[in-house]
């Protein structure tokens, strides 16, 4: 298995995470609409994220590679045009999205 993407709540990611461990998985992403940096929206990201700090922290603490937030459709090859471009231009537009 390359990588796990992660798309439901923050406790859940974690029993998730601890999972990954245990199977070796190399990398995980932890979903969220609102970037993987919010600045703007940031209440609303905390309602609406996969991202755990504690199971980012278990990822790190076992060397698996982790992002935490954003999408990945936003990079995919054969996403859709709104993800790709909209998603991606405006979230990295206000800050919300790390480089």
């Amino acid at each position: 298995m390359d990588g796990v993407v992660i798309v439901t709540r923050p406790a859940v990611a974690e029993q998730i995470v601890g999972q990954c461990v245990e199977l070796g998985v190399p990398r995980v992403w932890m979903h969220c609409s609102l970037g993987t940096c919010p600045k703007l929206g940031k209440k609303l990201a905390a309602t609406i994220t996969s991202v755990s700090e504690e199971a980012v922290r278990l990822c790190r603490e076992h060397n698996i590679a982790v992002i935490p937030g954003g999408c990945p459709m936003m990079f995919c090859q054969t996403a859709d045009f709104g993800h790709k471009y909209i998603m991606r231009w405006s979230l990295r537009l206000i800050g919300n999205l790390a480089a």
